[in-house]
């Protein structure tokens, strides 16, 4: 049985790539025989995963959308680990609607659902369990996060307004580089293209973000983040869309050699 589920952990981790594959092209990849293919292919779509098959010459197998998320293929470790993560992560910022948060809280209250069955019960127990004490951190958008990501995979450039440490507003245009999780801030490190040099943003001061069609071709990075500027002591959380401004935070630094 461990051999099996080896065997479909390797194919899913090939077909989340949402890429299509032959049937020879996934046999070869998996060094299983075609006949073994199949069967993994339907032990798949028993576990609830949508796999499209178009036989036939020029056909293939893909992995689609489902409507509904199928279990999680987790041991009882790393079942164990995500709700520690999500418990850790909600108990940061002030849940803003559409923050990162907020989708952790709600995330950590029904991950379970998702979970094999026998895993079930630890989990639940291991909720009950579990305090956490609230740790003031500005809250950061999931979607402007997801947006970034994309930004620097695709290798686009992104426009935002950005509002420094002692309050000033400016328009920016950025090559991104990195999302950077530095003493419970996110910062994005990026070449600033009207300042010609690498440039540090805390991504909770950044407002109206836009990627751009245009591409840019990757620099090398001098990539230190011992000069990210550190948080100040920590204070009683902003309310949602409150920008907490400390003088000794930085903001929009310059990464020096």
């Amino acid at each position: 049985m461990a051999d099996v589920m080896q065997r479909i952990l390797a194919l899913l981790v090939v077909l989340q790539s949402g890429k299509t594959f032959t049937g020879e092209e996934l046999a070869a990849r998996l060094d299983v025989p075609p006949r073994t293919l199949r069967r993994d292919i339907n032990r798949l779509r028993g576990y609830g995963y949508p796999v499209e098959t178009r036989p036939g010459p020029g056909g293939y197998y893909r992995l689609t959308a489902g409507r509904a998320m199928p279990p999680l293929l987790l041991d009882d470790d790393e079942a164990i680990a995500t709700l520690l993560g999500l418990a850790a992560l909600g108990a940061t910022g002030n849940a803003c609607e559409g923050s990162v948060d907020d989708a952790a809280i709600r995330a950590y209250g029904k991950v379970d659902q998702y979970l094999p069955k026998r895993l079930r019960p630890r989990v639940a127990a291991l909720r009950t369990s579990l305090e956490t004490t609230p740790t003031p951190t500005p809250s950061i958008s999931a979607e402007m996060m997801s947006t970034l990501a994309e930004a620097i995979t695709q290798e686009r450039v992104v426009t935002f307004h950005y509002v420094g440490a002692n309050g000033t507003a400016t328009a920016r245009t950025v090559e991104p580089y990195r999302q950077i999780h530095l003493l419970l801030r996110w910062y994005l490190l990026g070449w600033d293209t009207d300042k010609e040099d690498w440039r540090v943003f805390r991504i909770d001061r950044v407002s109206e973000l836009q990627a751009q069609s245009r591409t840019f071709a990757p620099r090398a990075a001098r990539e230190d983040r011992r000069r990210l500027p550190p948080p100040g002591p920590q204070q009683k959380p902003a309310a949602c869309g409150d920008d907490d401004r400390r003088p000794d935070d930085g903001g929009g630094g310059r990464v020096r050699a």
